[in-house]
This record gives structure tokens, C-alpha cells and sequence, in this order.
């Protein structure tokens, strides 16, 4: 096994040395929009699906205790915190506030892991923002997992955290009148970044509909960003948004956050 992990490291790099170096140049270089660093993003997810298609763990990472396949599981699910830790990485440099990931926020009924929350409190925040990121590549007998695999929970998960968040305040008052006019204007303002790898048989049109969908009923905003395996199999390739989409891109919804951030402070 350590012998294979050498072989896909010299082949690919390694994910750890990846993210510590993307980290970095976000940080040192105060980056402020996603563009910045998706080609690094990209690249990053093409490495670390290279050790799930041969279910290898990369040395130095995991717990080296653990059997090889719950050890990379447990790397593999790591990416979903790596999204979320740039984004907030992404909101400080442009808002200058401290917005820390992984927040356990208060709802009316019960606590939510959110993944970056501001201002930086367990109860009443004013914007929280959920990061997904789906999709993988095929491994051992396992087929290649699209980005909506399972996402019918994943859905009613959005749906139910946002409500609860926003029913916090409100603690047992049930009157709520129009839906719309309700959601829109009660806090916290709830946010969607959908980080997305194409599965062979999905299209960006399927992603864009399925956050369009939750735009229209629930959320206050969503940000997408989709790739798919380039054709000569050697790395992964942006996939554009349709040009009609009313979804936006990563980097035009972390803007809207930051300003509505920038002008909760004053």
C-alpha cells in the first residue's frame, strides 16, 4: 500500500502538500475571489481522486492507525471542509472580518452545522452560508458518484436548516403570512456554494435547476461552480454556467455576501 501511495504521488503530487500551499497563497496573498485559485481547486480534486480510484490513502495524511479504506474515506470527506474553510478564507480577506467555518448555530428546533456563519455566534446570526461539495470518480467495484447522487436529502436538509434558522427568532409565534415575503425578509439570510463534479450522464443545466429551485422557495442566494473529466482523462476542466442561468457563479454570490457583511457594520 505505501508503495502504491509513492507511485501516485510521484504520478500526481500529493493532496496535503496541495491544500497546505493553495491555503497559503489565499492567506499571503489576501486573494479575494475564487477565480483566483479554481484552476488550483481543480487540480487539488484531480490529485485527491486520484488516490480514491486505486483506494489508496496519500501518506502523512489520516489516521495511520485506521485500515486503509476507512482511513480514505475519512481524507475523502475532508474535501467538503477544505470548500468551506476557503470560502471563509475568501470573506475575510474581503470584508475583514473574522468568519470562522463550522459553526453549531441555534435553530427554533434544534442546532445546525453550518459551515461558515457571520457575525461569529452561536445564536441569531445575520448570514449563514451551507457549502456542498458532490460528485466523485469511480473506485474498487464503486461507480462513479454524480453530484446529485443522494441529493434529494441533501435538499430537504437545505430546506429544513434554512426555515429553522429563520424561525429562531420568531420563538413561538407561528404567524407567518406570505411564504415569500417572510423568508426574504427574516434573518438569517441563508446562502448556497454548490462545488459540483459532473457525473458522465449530468449537465450544468441539471445543477443549475436543482439550486434554482431552492433559490425560488427557500435560499436567499446560490453560487455554483462545475467541472467534469477533460476528454483526454488527464485532469478536470471547468464547465461554464449557461449564459440564461439566474444562478449565479461562486464568485458573484461571495461578493453579494461580502457586501451585505460590509454594510451590517456599519
Amino acid at each position: 500500500m505505501a508503495s502504491r501511495a509513492r507511485d501516485i504521488e510521484e504520478r500526481v503530487g500529493h493532496p496535503g502538500d496541495k491544500w497546505d500551499a493553495l491555503i497559503e497563497r489565499v492567506q499571503s496573498d489576501a486573494l479575494l475571489w475564487f477565480s483566483d485559485i479554481q484552476e488550483e481547486w481543480l487540480d487539488l480534486l484531480w490529485t485527491l481522486d486520484a488516490y480514491r480510484r486505486e483506494s489508496t490513502p496519500p501518506a502523512r495524511m489520516g489516521n495511520p492507525k485506521a485500515r486503509p479504506r476507512p482511513r480514505l474515506a475519512g481524507i475523502y470527506r475532508g474535501k467538503g471542509n477544505w470548500f468551506a474553510q476557503i470560502v471563509a478564507l475568501l470573506l475575510e480577506n474581503q470584508t475583514t472580518q473574522v468568519i470562522a467555518p463550522r459553526n453549531r448555530i441555534q435553530g427554533f428546533s434544534q442546532t445546525h452545522q453550518i459551515d461558515v456563519a457571520w457575525p461569529d455566534r452561536k445564536v441569531d446570526p445575520l448570514i449563514c452560508v451551507e457549502t456542498k461539495v458532490t460528485g466523485g470518480p469511480p473506485y474498487g467495484s464503486h461507480n462513479a458518484r454524480g453530484a446529485l447522487n443522494d441529493w434529494s436529502n441533501r435538499r430537504k436538509e437545505l430546506k429544513f436548516a434554512a426555515t429553522d434558522l429563520k424561525l429562531y427568532r420568531r420563538g413561538m409565534e407561528t404567524r407567518i403570512d406570505h411564504w415569500d415575503q417572510w423568508r426574504t425578509n427574516e434573518s438569517p439570510s441563508v446562502y448556497l456554494l454548490w462545488a459540483a463534479r459532473l457525473g458522465p450522464s449530468e449537465t450544468v443545466e441539471d445543477i443549475v435547476q436543482e439550486a434554482q429551485s431552492l433559490t425560488n422557495s427557500y435560499l436567499d442566494g446560490a453560487g455554483v461552480l462545475c467541472w467534469q473529466e477533460a476528454v483526454d482523462g488527464t485532469s478536470y476542466e471547468l464547465v461554464n454556467l449557461p449564459n440564461q442561468a439566474r444562478v449565479h457563479e461562486l464568485d458573484d454570490v461571495l461578493y453579494r455576501i461580502a457586501t451585505a457583511i460590509q454594510q451590517g457594520t456599519t
